[in-house]
């Protein structure tokens, strides 16, 4: 495999619309919803790290500061290429970029499939679910930087 860069980009990249489809494919319609319904208005105010395979986006996650605190939200890799540590260098970007801009403490809710990936990579969870939404149960997860 070609060798995946990250990179920083904004709402009005071309690169978005992209970066929405892929959102959609593997957060939205599993569970029977349209990225097209979301109120996306607050994300230009979010920091878009994608993951570039040539050209094409095949990863993103997106993080929200709110003082010192970031929040990691809408991780999603193209699953033909999961378990080639995409996911990873779009986490370690994000934890880096949120360190360089004074962030101590990343924060996200992962499905109850996607944990385990976040504990590999030091974060903690709470012992049991904190929620459960659209039928699929939530943890509360946090990592100090």
């Amino acid at each position: 495999m070609e060798s995946v860069t990250i990179q920083i980009i904004n709402s009005d990249s071309p690169l978005y619309k992209a970066e929405l489809k892929l959102r959609d494919e593997i957060l939205r319609k599993p569970i029977n919803l349209k990225i097209e319904n979301d109120d996306l208005s607050d994300e230009v105010n979010q920091i878009h790290f994608v993951a570039l395979l040539d050209t094409a986006v095949v990863g993103v996650v997106v993080l929200k500061i709110e003082g010192q605190v970031g929040k990691l939200r809408q991780m999603a890799v193209n699953p033909e290429i999961q378990g080639k540590q995409i996911g990873r260098k779009l986490v370690n970007a994000l934890e880096v970029y949120a360190k360089e801009n004074g962030v101590k403490e990343i924060k996200l809710h992962a499905r109850h499939y996607a944990a385990d990936f976040y504990v590999k990579l030091g974060y903690t969870k709470t012992p049991k679910p904190a929620f459960e939404e659209v039928g699929m149960k939530h943890f509360e997860m946090a990592k100090v930087l």
